[in-house]
């Protein structure tokens, strides 16, 4: 595998990361080019953080009470009080890129509104904060062993529940993360 461009990719902390904002975390790539890389951390919900609340908090409509249960996810510890909607569909909103056929990120607020009203978003998740690398960083981290990588999938950044994510996502690659030691290859 290349690291040129991880964009629809996960990162999945290793056991022995060293950064402990990152233990235990899996990280969807939204964007990765010349000048950095983009991630949301997708397994941290934030208990406290209900998604109808906070879009009541914006003014905004609740009319879709199924919503008001729905949690955020602490997407990283950058900017951690800016809002990101990762979700399937099309990048059809104001402020909206796609980073796979079906999954795009979108920070404006008409499509809070549509979330609100329960209309126009299939899966999605209000992540509050990002995590980002300046250029050449994530892949020094990959190399030194502090991140895994795994192809983006559907399943695992929607549908499984989040408290499993970290460890499915490395099983999908055949990794057990309990037998994963930094102590592989010394003699």
């Amino acid at each position: 595998m290349t690291l040129d461009n991880l964009t629809h990719h996960f990162l999945i902390a290793s056991p022995n990361m060293p950064d402990e904002r990152f233990a235990q975390t899996l990280v969807y790539i939204c964007r990765h080019d010349k000048h950095g890389v983009l991630g949301l951390v997708v397994n941290r919900p934030i208990l406290e953080a209900r998604v109808g609340q906070l879009l009541e908090n914006l003014d905004i409509d609740v009319s879709d009470q199924s919503v008001m249960q729905d949690l955020a996810l602490d997407g990283g510890p950058v900017y951690p009080e800016v809002g990101f909607v990762l979700h399937t569909g099309q990048p059809t909103w104001a402020s909206s890129f796609a980073i796979s056929e079906n999954v795009c990120i979108t920070t404006s607020k008409d499509i809070l509104e549509r979330i609100a009203a329960g209309e126009g978003v299939g899966h999605y998740h209000l992540c509050l904060g990002h995590a980002s690398w300046f250029k050449g960083q994530l892949e020094k981290e990959i190399n030194q062993g502090d991140w895994l990588v795994s192809p983006g999938d559907l399943s695992l950044l929607f549908e499984i529940p989040f408290e499993e994510r970290w460890r499915h996502a490395a099983q999908k690659i055949g990794v057990d993360l309990d037998f994963l030691s930094d102590d592989i290859g010394h003699a």
